[in-house]
């Protein structure tokens, strides 16, 4: 194993446990089938900060799972994504992880004013066409 891989391996287990000591009963599921992951797709990390407009994180026509984790937050993270049932939102709040199985896109905006913000962490997947 090269370490290219295995810092992408580190990163990826950062994103998703660093928050694991979040209160459970914010917590909520979505079933999500992991055969039917394709490929690695990206990760990234950033900071919203509250406005009228979303930051889109997909935005195509393709099947995604996506695992978001909110690191630190003054305010709640709304979550615009799309589902086989259509259009969806979901409010996050305080620090969690939450996944998504969208289909082509997914927007995330900090509730509030500048003076609020969330830290975010996100590590997408491409699902396989067969769906």
């Amino acid at each position: 194993m090269t370490i290219k891989p295995l810092i992408r391996v580190a990163t990826t287990l950062a994103l998703l446990c660093g928050s694991a000591p979040f209160q459970s009963q914010n917590a909520s599921a979505q079933v999500i089938d992991f055969s039917k992951i394709d490929t690695f797709e990206s990760m990234g990390t950033g900071t919203q900060r509250g406005a009228p407009r979303p930051k889109t994180i997909i935005d195509d026509a393709e099947w995604h799972t996506i695992f978001i984790t909110i690191l630190e937050s003054d305010t709640e993270a709304k979550v615009y994504w799309r589902s086989t049932e259509g259009d969806q939102t979901t409010l996050i709040q305080g620090p969690g992880v939450q996944a998504f199985q969208t289909a082509g896109e997914f927007k995330l905006q900090a509730l509030g004013d500048a003076n609020h913000s969330v830290k975010y962490g996100y590590v997408l997947f491409r699902l396989r066409h067969n769906q």
